[in-house]
């Protein structure tokens, strides 16, 4: 259950902000980054309902400790999300227009490994994005970081 909350957690952004780029954003970008940072928000406020209408029936994550989880483990561990965690540095790997990879940086204090590397894919079902796949990369030079 430990790894679920770790993996749960990792969709979590208190600090959601992006990254200055020196090419300006496209609207297709623009739309998936706040759609991930309103994931993150409904998440951090614990707002179960939502967080479930936002993931796909079929959705599959990878924690950051390497195990599977599925839409049911990812919304029954909200409650436990801490709001002190920050998502930053948002990118967008467009594969077609109905699916996309948005990927960003995450910072959880108090967690080991607390700095990771979060790669969510988003496709467009029935006329509205939802989460089908998550991974999570931790950054192992940060496993012995002090908060």
């Amino acid at each position: 259950m430990r790894s679920i909350l770790l993996a749960v957690i990792c969709l979590v952004g208190v600090g959601v902000a992006q990254s200055p780029s020196a090419r300006p954003i496209s609207a297709f970008d623009q739309a998936l980054i706040e759609q991930e940072q309103q994931f993150l928000r409904d998440a951090m406020n614990k707002n179960e309902a939502a967080v479930e209408h936002a993931v796909a029936d079929d959705f599959q994550g990878i924690g950051a400790n390497g195990d599977f989880y599925d839409k049911g483990e990812l919304v029954e561990n909200v409650e436990a999300m801490p709001k002190e965690t920050r998502a930053y540095d948002f990118r967008v790997a467009k594969l077609n227009d109905a699916a996309a990879v948005v990927a960003y940086d995450l910072i959880v204090p108090g967690e080991r490994v607390r700095y990771r590397h979060i790669a969510d894919t988003w496709a467009k079902i029935g006329g509205r994005w939802q989460l089908k796949f998550s991974q999570i990369t931790p950054n192992v030079w940060s496993a012995n970081d002090l908060d």
